[in-house]
């Protein structure tokens, strides 16, 4: 199942200033215990927006591999799926 999930904070907790949160989500270990594959990660730095793709098995698995940066700011995590699975859905009715 893929997610996108979308992480602001204030300028007052941004990482930029603190990036252990940030280390830790990149690290294998953490990666490997919280049971997500991230497909791609980026920012905007001036918005203190962060944008992730992550595949994993459910919701839980997600919020885990967030939870260091739950801390500094609020993530939207929104399931999604390839436009290609929808539209065959659509024709098979």
């Amino acid at each position: 199942m893929l997610f996108v999930v979308i992480h602001s904070h204030t300028p007052e907790l941004c990482p930029a200033d603190n990036p252990a949160p940030l280390h830790q989500m990149a690290s294998e270990q953490h990666i490997r215990e919280s049971g997500v594959r991230p497909i791609g990660s980026y920012i905007a730095p001036p918005e203190h927006t962060m944008y992730f793709v992550l595949e994993a098995d459910d919701y839980s698995q997600v919020v885990r591999y967030l939870r260091p940066l739950i801390k500094v700011g609020t993530p939207r995590i929104v399931p999604v799926q390839a436009l290609t699975e929808a539209l065959q859905l659509l024709s098979s009715r």
